[in-house]
């Protein structure tokens, strides 16, 4: 259900819902940047749910499924991250004694780029949470072992709820669905997302399953699809009153959310 009768604010209250705008606009900036040089342990002890209450229903979801609250967020998106930079890091080390395995060398000889374009926030008018989509280009890449390097281009949307902690704007859920990821140099052809949907629409080849992770605050589902500009999931942000009215951008707001799988 959604907010249609158009509310009277007052200019007070009106500079309130400008302000929350931008503020909001920022978290996400802060992610982005977070993101890009892998300071999501820091991102998610900032700009994060902190509330108990808001950080067990907190959710972290794409293509393939959701990790629901702040104990499988971090294991996945915070200090499993961590743990990935170290393994990547060890593994360059092992072909380059002059590298270092130290914290502050994490990451290196990687490329994180997740832009955040056209922005779309509507703040309820309750002015305790919002819904923000965002439209993502993106391009990562990194060096291997061997002395290649790899790159790729990326598009995704980001749908994600906010929720007001004491008078400040967090992440509570956020949603990023990947349309298609092509390794640089390559075309829309060849063993892409777009050829894969191709061949397993023909049957030439078997769909991947989303993966296994053993895991209770993992949910799996086909959340979102490859097929580029395609899925209506995320939806655009309405006009609401109160959390309660809106679609969430959690597991229970996906239109396969406990779908029976034929």
């Amino acid at each position: 259900m959604t907010y249609t009768t158009k509310h009277e604010y007052t200019d007070e209250q009106m500079i309130r819902r400008v302000t929350d705008v931008l503020e909001i606009r920022n978290i996400m900036a802060k992610h982005a940047y977070y993101h890009s040089k892998g300071m999501h342990v820091q991102e998610l002890a900032e700009i994060w749910v902190q509330k108990p209450e808001n950080q067990a229903t907190a959710s972290f979801g794409q293509n393939w499924g959701y990790n629901v609250g702040m104990k499988r967020i971090d294991a996945y998106y915070g200090q499993g991250s961590v743990e990935n930079n170290k393994r990547d890091l060890e593994a360059l080390a092992a072909a380059d004694p002059s590298i270092e395995v130290k914290p502050e060398n994490y990451g290196m000889g990687s490329m994180v780029i997740h832009a955040l374009t056209a922005p779309y926030v509507e703040v309820a008018v309750d002015g305790q949470t919002a819904q923000g989509l965002w439209y993502s280009p993106g391009a990562v890449g990194g060096v291997h072992p061997d002395g290649t390097a790899s790159g790729m281009l990326m598009y995704e949307k980001y749908g994600v709820d906010f929720i007001k902690e004491d008078g400040e704007w967090k992440i509570w859920h956020l949603f990023v669905g990947t349309d298609f990821a092509v390794p640089a140099g390559q075309d829309l052809t060849g063993d892409t997302v777009l050829e894969q949907e191709r061949k397993i629409a023909a049957g030439e080849m078997e769909a991947r399953p989303a993966p296994v992770i053993d895991d209770p605050d993992f949910i799996a589902m086909e959340a979102y699809t490859n097929k580029y500009n395609y899925s209506f999931y995320p939806p655009l942000p309405e006009a609401y009153y109160t959390f309660a009215d809106c679609t969430s951008n959690g597991p229970e707001g996906n239109p396969n959310y406990k779908k029976e799988v034929k």
